[in-house]
């Protein structure tokens, strides 16, 4: 069972090919050393580039608790991003989800009879006060049902190649929720989540990309819902017990149970680049967090390079240009002994459909920077959108076949053809 104590833990996300670190110390001799965290599994990664600069049994699927919500959040905003749902929605609350929000031991947002809530609130009660039935009912309302959007889970999860095995959208276990009918036909009684450290980082990574701004919301230490007060457990946030300013910690989601014991996945920057951390089975999350994330920074240099806005030509051999701004202000490559020797190339990057269509809106991608690091071949790339809508062409061409008649031209010639005959 959960003690749950109120623990209420664009497009180019793209790798870096880098050597990620194994083992968690794989500096040599010259270079300081993260010490092992005192945890079932640990991560840490460069949110922008991929580059991984920690692992500690990186791979391996343990239970992880209420992190489980930063997937059933990505879908519900990729959601969003595809229109099929929007954040003013109201979203129904069935009655066993509020038996669950009536629940001391499983509940941080006690729920009314009747009352509304939107997509929005439910995914501020979903990330700040780690409310499972915030969660599930997300998850009801973007997939129909709670088993098709475990499905949708455990899917995308595939599609992105991670380990990972979902049976709840909340992060509970099966023993957890049987008496709210949430537990799924053929999977077993104490069935739990079970993701490894990595995953859980990607998935945030994702999540970040998705909704840049989902940190505005993590980092609250409380806020408000239909009037009442919701609580954010996460230790390492500003006016917190365990906020340490160099850490720069703004999010990003705090899980436990009795069985998953404390996790945490923490979005934190350095210099401007912004990171992820995560920590999976640990008695002191929040210490141990802020040492991990010292001991990185104090490990490795970062070498950055700022992009800013290009005028970017839309097609060869043509005048259109519009401008592009990047999808993030810089990037960067983690270094340990040599310095890394950064270039930056930008380059038009059209779809097919903008090509076939002719168009470019705002917003829409145009062109793709590589930022190349001489020193070790790492190559990261970023997305430029259009910041206006523009047309390939400066003239509207119109193109005939040699066999086709104009059919306008036809109706013109004839009647002088006949005045002259």
């Amino acid at each position: 069972m959960q003690k749950f104590k109120r623990w209420l833990w664009q497009a180019a996300i793209v790798g870096l090919t880098v050597i990620g670190l194994g083992g968690g110390v794989t500096a040599n001799a010259a270079t300081k050393t993260v010490s092992k965290v005192p945890a079932r599994a640990a991560f840490v990664m460069d949110a922008q580039s991929g580059q991984v600069l920690y692992q500690q049994n990186a791979d391996k699927k343990y239970p992880i608790a209420s992190l489980s919500k930063l997937l059933t959040v990505y879908l519900t905003v990729k959601a969003i991003n595809d229109g099929k749902i929007g954040w003013n929605d109201d979203v129904p609350m069935s009655n066993d989800l509020l038996k669950l929000s009536h629940s001391y031991e499983f509940s941080s947002l006690r729920m009314k009879t009747g009352e509304k809530f939107t997509v929005k609130q439910l995914v501020a009660a979903a990330m700040i006060a780690s409310s499972n039935s915030a969660a599930t009912a997300l998850g009801e309302y973007v997939a129909g049902n709670n088993a098709k959007f475990v499905a949708l889970m455990n899917q995308q999860s595939a599609d992105w190649g991670i380990e990972a095995h979902f049976i709840s959208s909340s992060g509970l276990d099966n023993g957890d929720l049987k008496d709210y009918n949430l537990v799924l036909p053929n999977t077993g009684k104490k069935e739990e989540n079970l993701v490894s450290a990595k995953a859980i980082t990607l998935v945030a990574q994702h999540l970040l990309a998705a909704d840049p701004e989902i940190t505005q919301m993590s980092n609250q230490t409380e806020a408000k819902i239909n009037g009442t007060t919701i609580y954010n457990e996460n230790g390492c946030l500003k006016g917190k017990s365990h906020y340490k300013k160099e850490s720069q910690i703004d999010g990003l989601k705090t899980g436990f149970t009795e069985s998953a014991k404390l996790c945490y996945t923490a979005s934190y920057k350095v210099n401007g680049q912004r990171m992820i951390a995560t920590i999976i089975g640990g008695d002191t999350t929040f210490s141990a967090m802020n040492k991990l994330i010292k001991q990185t920074k104090e490990m490795y240099q970062l070498e950055n390079t700022p992009l800013a806005n290009q005028s970017v030509s839309l097609a060869n051999g043509l005048e259109t240009k519009v401008t592009a701004a990047p999808i993030i202000s810089q990037a960067g490559v983690w270094y340990q002994e040599k310095a890394a020797n950064l270039s930056t190339k930008v380059e038009t990057k059209l779809t097919p459909a903008q090509l076939s269509s002719g168009m470019v809106d705002a917003g829409d991608p145009v062109a793709q920077a590589t930022v190349t690091d001489a020193t070790t071949g790492a190559k990261q790339q970023i997305v430029y959108k259009a910041q206006q809508t523009a047309t390939l062409f400066a003239d509207r061409v119109v193109f005939h076949s040699k066999q086709t008649t104009d059919q306008l031209l036809k109706a013109l010639v004839t009647p002088v053809t006949s005045a002259l005959a």
